[in-house]
């Protein structure tokens, strides 16, 4: 996984040789940005807009570290959540009808 930080930085200092699209696995666009110094900074440009927002992903289609960290801390909670209320319709203090529509609502954010 690669680190949409560095992605940036590196299209931001140097993305103009191809560093950033060498980096991120694009390398035939990496060699054009090279040879024609990013496609005389039009698709440098494009390139650091397209990082920044999230739509220029790794050549092997994985996510960004952040994001996965980010989805791995959304998803973790979900399940502590769902252990927690389970505890609390166990122990009694949540009916079954208050159980269910609570739990729908926490998987309907998973």
């Amino acid at each position: 996984m690669k680190n949409k930080t560095t992605a940036l930085i590196l299209s931001i200092l140097v993305g103009g040789l191809g560093v950033d699209r060498f980096y991120l696995g694009y390398i035939g666009l990496g060699v054009l940005k090279l040879l024609t110094g990013g496609v005389f900074g039009i698709l440098w440009l494009i390139d650091i807009i397209r990082i920044a927002t999230g739509s220029l992903l790794p050549a092997d289609g994985s996510p960004y570290e952040e994001t996965a960290k980010a989805a791995a801390v959304s998803s973790s909670s979900s399940y502590d959540d769902l252990e927690k209320l389970s505890k609390l319709h166990d122990q009694g203090v949540l009916n079954d009808e208050e159980y269910e529509k609570m739990k729908k609502d926490i998987l309907a954010k998973m």
